[in-house]
């Protein structure tokens, strides 16, 4: 269905799912006071969670963004020795959502959501363990890598990119069904091989991200399409009589197939070799990263003499398999400890601007003569744009280390994105290098922590840097101010957002 300037489409049980946020909130309320409890069938069962409020002041010229009250419970349960089981609900107020038609429950199909309020299903498993094997089904989060950030390797959960920034990383994780089964293997002592584990996976469906709409404040710009635009003179040959399109644009859901041939599984082997820990993986499955096609239909609402050309655009949710194989190796030396990751992607849909896609180098390559046919015959006409996320091979490798030191906790870590095909308007560069650094320092007896997170994009010259403050009032209250800054050219991942700079205001109370 498509949604126009950023408005969601209705829900069907609005209601229902205006009920659900609400009794969401109230549990969040109910079940920190009761804490634990003795369930028939369920055993003890045990509740904890949170409620976080963000609040931030726009200091760039963006879009606005409304306080949220963010709220999140888990149920741990154990019906038998053998047994666990959780459920995690999180519900949401407020917050970057705009143009929404009101209250939803969060569903696994489709890429636009932007409801407020929404309630989701974070968690929903139950796990068998004995002592040489567990096996996990349902809705689960699964963290695949060592890296700081998104590891390379970690392709099987998607992400949530209402937020992208402050939003904690693991936070923004979309649970996805799957069946999981860890089996652990003996120790070969001579070859000081210890802690052997093989994960298999299975995922029978895919989950697509959530993106933001037109109007939010972190729709990336670098997709947007201009209200209008005035084509070259000439394409392929033919003289245009009217060169002015006008641009309607939108985007549109396009639920992903429930088939088995769409599903997706994985391979995990780790151990640990002397004082160092490793892991391989491969994952052939669906697309979990952002992933959306520019579809255009072009009409005629005047005539052939005098034309008045209207292009409906839509940023349209598309579906792909991926394959990734990748391995990670973390040691311990001295007072440091050093992580490396390396995966190697296949199929992995990669960012370009939308003006790359329009710019008249490609427009000069459309099928102009089959298009003016069919406008002069009265039909709409599709126009086959180039990809907007083209799906490329790549390497994603990465080193980090991190130390104490006199109380100061630093991290530097240095990744790279190596594109191994040759396309033009991608928002990284040809390669991609990344430059992280986070530092934090804890003061009078912990209870204020100052923290520094910046990322430099070194070839597009691409920045965001992140102080904040926080102090733990109680152990359970925790208030926190930052200030986000963004730079760098518009055509990078980083600078899209530069006019997104924001004090932020968070208070966290957990149970």
């Amino acid at each position: 269905m498509r949604l126009r300037r950023g408005n969601a489409n209705a829900p069907a049980r609005a209601g229902r799912a205006l009920a659900a946020a609400i009794a969401a909130c109230t549990l969040v309320l109910a079940v920190a006071s009761t804490r634990a409890a003795e369930l028939p069938g369920l055993g003890r069962v045990t509740a904890s969670g949170w409620l976080d409020g963000l609040a931030v002041v726009d200091t760039g010229g963006g879009a606005r963004q409304r306080p949220q009250l963010l709220g999140q419970v888990a149920f741990d349960a154990a019906p038998a020795r053998a047994l666990r089981a959780r459920a995690t609900l999180r519900g949401r107020v407020g917050g970057p959502f705009e143009g929404g038609s009101g209250p939803c429950v969060y569903d696994f199909s489709r890429t636009f959501q932007n409801c407020s309020p929404a309630v989701e299903a974070v968690e929903a498993w139950l796990e068998w363990r004995t002592a040489h094997a567990d096996v996990r089904g349902g809705i689960q989060q699964l963290a695949w890598g060592k890296l700081d950030g998104i590891p390379p390797t970690d392709v099987i959960d998607p992400r949530d990119y209402h937020d992208p920034f402050v939003d904690e990383v693991e936070e923004r994780k979309i649970g996805v069904g799957a069946l999981a089964g860890t089996f652990y293997l003996p120790d070969a002592p001579r070859l000081e091989l210890s802690g052997l584990r093989v994960q298999l996976l299975w995922v029978p469906f895919a989950v697509p991200p959530r993106l933001p709409l037109i109007e939010e404040r972190w729709f990336p710009s670098a997709t947007q399409v201009p209200d209008r635009f005035v084509l070259p003179r000439a394409i392929d040959g033919v003289t245009l009589p009217d060169r002015t399109v006008r641009v309607d644009f939108g985007t549109a859901n396009d639920a992903p197939p429930r088939t088995l041939a769409e599903s997706g599984g994985g391979l995990r082997v780790g151990g640990t070799l002397g004082r160092a820990d490793w892991d391989l993986y491969h994952y052939t499955g669906p697309v979990t990263g952002p992933y959306v096609a520019l579809e255009a239909v072009l009409v005629n609402r005047g005539t052939l003499a005098a034309p008045d050309l209207l292009a409906f655009a839509d940023l349209t949710q598309r579906h792909g398999t991926v394959h990734m194989t990748g391995a990670d190796w973390a040691m311990p030396l001295g007072d440091f400890t050093l992580r490396a990751e390396a995966a190697w992607l296949v199929d992995q849909p990669v960012l370009r601007a939308t003006s790359a896609v329009l710019s008249p180098d490609a427009l000069q390559r459309l099928p102009v003569r089959r298009i003016l046919r069919q406008l002069a015959a009265g039909r709409p006409a599709p126009v086959p744009l180039a990809p907007v996320f083209p799906q490329l091979d790549l390497v994603d490798w990465g080193v980090g280390v991190d130390t104490i030191w006199n109380g100061w906790q630093p991290i530097l870590q240095l990744n790279q994105i190596v594109p191994l095909d040759d396309v033009r308007g991608l928002l990284i560069a040809d390669p991609e290098t990344r430059l992280t650094g986070v530092v934090r320092k804890r003061l009078w007896d912990e209870r204020i922590e100052l923290e520094l997170r910046t990322v430099w994009a070194i070839e597009k010259g691409a920045w965001v840097a992140f102080p904040r403050v926080s102090w733990l009032v109680r152990d359970d209250l925790r208030l926190r101010v930052g200030y986000l800054a963004i730079g760098g050219p518009k055509r990078s991942v980083y600078g899209q957002y530069k006019g997104n700079d924001e004090v932020v205001f968070q208070a966290r109370w957990s149970f």
